[in-house]
């Protein structure tokens, strides 16, 4: 195909019903075209096809006054983030010194299981799940030529976030996505891939788990993830393969680093899917609901971090990061930006609310039992 601009306008052409048409300098080109219910669909298959006459399609406007920009493309050279690189660093480090303290509850709770299994077992799984996370955005976007996005991924601090090495992901976009339905899918396969992987992980760390030979009681928890309430997740697994795990006395509890280490990506998709400023969460709320729906969600989940559990505040350091992110607005960038979500995704927005519920530990509040 050739790149001459008549070649380009008769493609327009004979794809959309065009009210007008201009040509701008530098050769780049504006029609307004009718918008109807094929519009969406048809703009796909145009952004494919101008990439090899090397422009980039941009729909703006309205569905009454709907305009198609073809601009010149661009390829700006990449550059990776040194914040990137140094906050994935830091929480590789952080991860490091929360297995080092989970190590010593679980070999007190059970002495005949060594160290490094518990170690590496924990920080293994964890790591797991936060490099999940990422791979499978990096994956959808690439396959559905969506733009993939910036992940900061933001160490937790021994001591201050309790059981939490890593405060979760927050997003910038790297590069435009075709429309919101391109967007929705990137970002929430994060969250879901590091549910699904939890899930694995849950359930052969509990099929492998051993009975500690130590009451809970004598047992000092600070920083471990002994801490976490079972989510209804977590409650769901254990009763559907109550049969398979051993049992345990009173008092006592299962010993697992691989199962702790998921019941902390339970967590993970909780924070991950609320709706709030740059996680993943806010965005899909943008992409649902606006940007200015997704400032008033953000407070709402600030303010359900504070009060989950007032007398046991493992949550508030991810309420402050939130709220220092809350005032810097969520801009999409979005090749269609006329098109809606599908009504398909906005209930797999509404879904993904219900699972980050599920996820969420039962708070001390509540209930006062340990991980089972």
């Amino acid at each position: 195909m050739s790149s001459f601009p008549s070649d380009v306008e008769a493609i327009v052409r004979s794809t959309f019903s065009v009210k007008e048409y201009f040509a701008l300098p530098d050769g780049e080109l504006e029609f307004q075209i009718v918008y109807d219910g094929g519009t969406k669909q048809k703009f796909q298959g145009l952004v494919k096809q101008m990439e090899a006459a090397g422009y980039r399609p941009e729909l703006t406007g309205s569905k009454e006054e709907c305009v198609l920009m073809l601009r010149k493309a661009e390829t700006a050279p990449r550059r990776e983030s040194r914040v990137t690189v140094l906050l994935a660093l830091l929480t590789i480090a952080s991860l490091g010194v929360f297995a080092y303290f989970q190590q010593p509850v679980d070999t007190e709770l059970l002495p005949s299981l060594p160290g490094y299994v518990v170690f590496f077992g924990f920080a293994g799984a964890v790591a797991v799940l936060l490099g999940i996370h990422e791979l499978a955005q990096m994956w959808v976007a690439r396959r559905g030529r969506a733009g993939h996005s910036n992940s900061y991924l933001l160490p937790g601090i021994p001591f201050l976030t309790s059981f939490l090495p890593s405060l979760g992901f927050v997003n910038t976009q790297r590069e435009p996505a075709v429309n919101r339905d391109g967007l929705f899918d990137v970002v929430i396969a994060g969250p879901l891939a590091i549910f699904i992987v939890a899930v694995a992980l849950y359930i052969i760390g509990e099929l492998a788990a051993m009975p500690s030979s130590v009451p809970l009681d004598k047992i000092p928890l600070a920083n471990s993830t002994i801490l976490i309430n079972p989510s209804a997740v977590q409650v769901g697994i254990t009763t559907l393969f109550g049969g398979a795990i051993r049992a345990v006395p009173a008092g006592y509890v299962q010993v697992s680093p691989i199962a702790d280490g998921a019941a902390f990506g339970f967590v993970l998709v909780f924070i991950c899917l609320l709706p709030m400023a740059l996680y993943d969460g806010g965005l899909l709320a943008s992409v649902a609901w606006g940007e200015k729906a997704a400032r008033g969600t953000t407070y709402l989940s600030v303010l359900v971090l504070l009060v989950i559990d007032m007398n046991y505040a493992p949550y508030w350091a991810v309420a402050i990061v939130a709220l220092l992110l809350a005032g810097r607005p969520i801009r999409l960038k979005l090749l269609d930006e006329v098109s809606g979500l599908s009504t398909s995704r906005q209930w797999a927005f509404i879904g993904s609310l219900v699972l980050a519920i599920l996820c969420l530990p039962v708070p001390h509040s509540i209930a006062t039992f340990p991980l089972p």
